[in-house]
């Protein structure tokens, strides 16, 4: 898997779960992606890091399928008014 498809997949994951969150479609910010390790296969775990009236701001870990950390993201999503 190329990096980039690794990043597609990351950031389509962490707009999901933040309109999810938000119960709402946002709008993306800003992300940040770090590319640790290379890796052909693997799952993404995404997290809420904070929420405020106008911003979620979410977390999420690219993990291959034995267990080691291949890439990081942090991004922040604004609610729609």
């Amino acid at each position: 898997m190329t990096d980039s498809a690794i990043a597609a997949r990351m950031l389509n994951a962490l707009e999901a779960a933040a309109d999810r969150e938000a119960g709402q479609k946002t709008a993306l910010v800003s992300v940040t992606i770090d590319m640790l390790k290379r890796a052909d296969a693997g799952s993404i775990n995404v997290g809420v890091t904070r929420k405020t009236k106008s911003l979620v701001f979410m977390s999420a870990d690219f993990v291959s399928d034995a267990g080691a950390r291949i890439a990081t993201a942090n991004s922040v999503h604004k609610l729609s008014q």
